[in-house]
């Protein structure tokens, strides 16, 4: 999926209520706006948003804290 091609206003809205939603962002992220993850968390019904603090979009230096985010989410379930 080119995300640049697609409504993501349309694609948030087609999740199903009932499907837990995670979504990490970085708050140094070049290529996505981390004000796109705050979009998402108002149109997504389920979801998660964890934006870490000085993170970039390849989470270069903030891995272990990504791994961390994932892992508490699945075990939230």
């Amino acid at each position: 999926m080119d995300r640049r091609q697609t409504d993501m206003k349309s694609a948030a809205l087609s999740i199903p209520k009932n499907c837990r939603v995670l979504t990490i962002h970085g708050s140094k992220d070049e290529v996505i706006p981390v004000t796109d993850a705050f979009e998402f968390d108002k149109l997504i019904t389920n979801h998660v948003l964890q934006v870490i603090d000085g993170a970039d979009h390849c989470y270069n230096f903030n891995q272990n804290e990504l791994a961390s985010v994932v892992l508490n989410f699945i075990k939230s379930s």
